[in-house]
């Protein structure tokens, strides 16, 4: 987390590189910022109006990162194992909302198995399902043992 700290990056360029930021999606125009003494915040825009958008505060006793975006996938593992590798949290919060004519619409189905028990070294601590009437939630929460 030091990365987004100005003692340690000057620039937020230099910290969205560094810390892998620029290749969680790959074509995106991205606005960065870097805040005094520590913080970051990004949003970048891709082709169709698709958007990323990246928020951190590095501080050892609130250290925080959210990441959202709209890129529809069918399967978000690939994604998911990105932003973990760029951030190495010890735990973390996904979130996916779906109607049934979006790509992602076989995301809740699968989120339900037990593969996602255990993923890239985490333990899925609570799942639920929420049906509404045009769309999904699924929300897993999910940490390195032990929490």
């Amino acid at each position: 987390m030091k990365i987004f700290t100005t003692e340690v990056s000057k620039t937020a360029t230099q910290a969205t590189a560094h810390s892998g930021i620029a290749d969680l999606l790959p074509g995106a125009q991205i606005d960065d910022y870097l805040f005094e003494p520590c913080g970051y915040s990004m949003n970048g825009i891709l082709p169709d109006a698709r958007y990323i958008t990246i928020h951190i505060t590095p501080e050892p006793e609130c250290s925080y990162v959210s990441f959202e975006t709209n890129v529809p996938q069918a399967d978000y593992h690939d994604l998911i194992m990105h932003v973990l590798n760029c951030f190495k949290p010890r735990k973390f919060l996904l979130t996916v909302f779906a109607n049934k004519a979006s790509k992602a619409a076989g995301v809740h189905k699968d989120m339900q198995c037990e593969k996602w028990d255990e993923f890239a070294g985490f333990s899925r601590v609570d799942n639920q399902l929420c049906m509404f009437k045009n769309y999904a939630l699924t929300y897993a929460h999910f940490a390195r043992d032990p929490f």
